[in-house]
């Protein structure tokens, strides 16, 4: 079955992506009448399907529809953890610059670069190291003489979370990123729900299943809302002018 390009329609107007949408749809549809157990697979391949089956008791038409339910999920999963994922980066961005001269993801003495030591069965390990090498990776992807605003948007989620984890807890939480969170915020109960978003936010990106019970894998639910939550202690909501808000501040 051919692959859907850019050269079997014009560019990705509104339009133009549903008569796509219609041709993929049209040649599944073939596919599965000609071979109706083969297309699935070669679509997603055994280890990909083989949990959709297994769910749905080795009915195929059930397992694509539950397929097509965890994509959807997906969809709301993926939306939602990016809001939060900028107002992340941002508060703890802001937060950061606000506390240090010059530029704390390029300057070798900000606590995010600087190597910390811990101890490890291989003996003394530089935990920021990865730290370096993210944020140097992502600077040299950028074109020369970006800004830090651009560096900001390039680094990783994973960068952001690993922040408070608990090699960092005094190097950067005690010193500067608990102020980002609301008075008294835990932050061990705090970096296993920032983790949760995290692993679930990979899933989905890959388009892993969702649904599983027997894996280590957060329950959806619980991380959309983690993830909301969390969204509103970065940015919490301001009532309006007019609805319990008080008098809008006089310009002078």
């Amino acid at each position: 079955m051919r692959r859907y390009t850019k050269t079997d329609g014009p560019g990705p107007t509104s339009d133009s992506s549903h008569r796509g949408s219609i041709l993929i749809e049209n040649r599944f549809a073939y596919a599965k009448a000609a071979s109706p157990d083969a297309w699935p697979v070669s679509w997603l391949s055994w280890p990909r399907l083989s949990p959709y089956l297994e769910a749905c008791s080795n009915d195929m038409g059930k397992a694509l529809e539950l397929y097509e339910w965890n994509i959807s999920l997906a969809q709301v999963l993926q939306r939602d953890i990016s809001h939060f994922e900028v107002a992340l980066r941002n508060a703890y961005d802001g937060l950061m610059a606000s506390r240090w001269d010059g530029d704390w993801l390029l300057d070798d003495d900000s606590p995010a670069r600087k190597p910390i030591m811990r101890a490890s069965k291989r003996g003394p390990l530089d935990i920021n190291r990865i730290n370096r090498r993210i944020i140097d990776s992502a600077s040299a992807s950028l074109p020369k003489g970006h800004g830090h605003d651009d560096l900001v948007a390039a680094l990783t989620l994973g960068f952001w979370v690993h922040l408070t984890d608990r090699s960092r807890e005094q190097e950067i939480w005690r010193t500067n990123l608990y102020l980002a969170w609301p008075k008294g915020t835990n932050r061990t109960e705090l970096q296993q729900r920032l983790n949760g978003i995290l692993r679930t936010r990979n899933r989905v990106a890959h388009p892993e299943h969702l649904f599983n019970p027997r894996t280590a894998c957060p329950i959806p639910t619980n991380v959309d809302r983690n993830a909301i939550e969390l969204f509103c202690s970065l940015c919490p909501p301001r009532p309006s002018p007019g609805r319990g808000g008080g008098s809008p501040a006089r310009r002078e």
